[in-house]
């Protein structure tokens, strides 16, 4: 395969536009989560409801998600990465609308979870996408490209819902999402199918599914995805409680929570521009190795100063995320590179297991903790004690995958 799609295979979105509906796809879990969560204190307020209740519409949203890329992928290998494309976009402009109607808080959960379906359909298929299109060479740098573009999301998003909060209302930032979804149909419209009719899973839809069962069979894969992944569990973690950490623990304003919440995310952005510069100075061994240790000392002193100010919880948490994003460019890669397996399938179980334990780790933030930055490194510390052990059996067993 070449290093590219040919042009003529997409004609209307060439080479920038499928990398532009790729990144855009691959925004919407951050967008989905991160630009509301200033207004955490106004609807719990507004719909007298619970802590518990209004996380259900974060942690629901993860769950739903999840088992929307776990669905979507195998469908995209039968029918086409387009119309099941189409569809999962179709569904998360409609349920974005719903959500800003919403007059409680359980049909707001209600209208997240149907949002998290339509939205796992769009990253599972993005993810297809990527390792329909791009070699073995081109990979590595186009999925480091798309990690770091992608944090444009969770750094505006909560500035943009900040604003939109302000001067207006917590349901507008619904509406900002199906206007950006909008837009993403209309890329797709234009997008070319990149799985050819020859490629297409054959069978009954039990058969499509089964696909699933066969990677999960994969015990090197699954090891080393269990592995990397649960770095996941910790910043999802941080996801669900970060509203409550920066407003009520530090008491600080929805603005200023907004802008250390966006100098978190431009970590993000440094991980995988970083890995690109010193993937081949270090072996895969040491990727993981260093990004486990480094996760593991931010976890330790998250615990033991990360309460004392804004500050200083910011400098505590810094290794954890820029370790995260180093590692996920280069386990993202791994677990595309394995070629006998179908992108649809691989990218399903890749993003399901991935969202599965994010959201574990949501749920896990939000536990009644008399102190959730101590929570909050505790679990990091647990998550690398578990990461620790999985590698090691993975070594032990002398595992294999191509890239590691």
């Amino acid at each position: 395969m070449n290093s590219m799609l040919s042009l003529p295979n997409q004609p209307k979105l060439k080479r920038n536009g499928l990398i532009g509906l790729i990144l855009l796809l691959s925004m919407t879990a951050p967008l989905s989560t991160d630009m509301y969560l200033a207004a955490f204190p106004t609807i719990l307020k507004e719909f007298s409801t619970t802590t518990q209740l209004l996380n259900y519409t974060l942690v629901g949203f993860f769950i739903f998600f999840a088992i929307g890329m776990l669905l979507m992928g195998p469908l995209s290998d039968k029918y086409g990465r387009k119309p099941v494309l189409l569809s999962g976009l179709g569904l998360y402009l409609v349920s974005s609308l719903l959500c800003a109607v919403a007059f409680n808080i359980e049909l707001l959960i209600l209208f997240r979870i149907t949002q998290a379906l339509g939205a796992g359909a769009m990253v599972a298929v993005s993810t297809a996408i990527v390792k329909d299109s791009f070699s073995d060479i081109e990979r590595p740098k186009i999925i480091a490209l798309i990690q770091m573009l992608s944090v444009i999301a969770p750094t505006l998003a909560p500035i943009i819902g900040a604003v939109v909060i302000k001067y207006l209302n917590w349901q507008m930032t619904f509406v900002v999402l199906a206007a950006i979804s909008i837009g993403a149909v209309f890329m797709a419209l234009m997008f070319n199918e990149t799985l050819d009719e020859e490629k297409k899973l054959k069978g009954s839809i039990l058969d499509t599914f089964k696909s699933l069962g066969t990677i999960y069979k994969n015990i090197p894969f699954v090891t080393f995805l269990l592995a990397t992944g649960c770095t996941g569990a910790i910043y999802m973690a941080f996801i669900a409680i970060s509203s409550y950490i920066y407003m009520d623990w530090f008491s600080l304003s929805e603005t200023q929570y907004s802008l250390f919440f966006a100098f978190n995310s431009i970590i993000l952005m440094v991980g995988p521009s970083i890995y690109i510069k010193v993937k081949n100075l270090l072996t895969p061994k040491q990727i993981v190795l260093y990004s486990f240790g480094t996760i593991m000392l931010g976890g330790i002193l998250t615990v033991l100063v990360g309460h004392t100010s804004p500050f200083v919880f910011v400098l505590t948490f810094l290794p954890i995320t820029f370790s995260n994003s180093f590692l996920r460019a280069f386990s993202a890669n791994v677990l595309l590179g394995q070629k006998e397996m179908n992108a649809g399938a691989a990218s399903s179980v890749i993003s399901f297991t991935n969202t599965a334990i994010g959201a574990l780790g949501m749920m896990l933030g939000a536990l009644p903790w008399s102190n959730y930055i101590v929570g909050l490194g505790t679990i990091a510390i647990v998550a690398m004690v578990i990461s620790f052990i999985l590698i090691a059996i993975y070594l032990k067993k002398n595992f294999s995958l191509n890239g590691f």
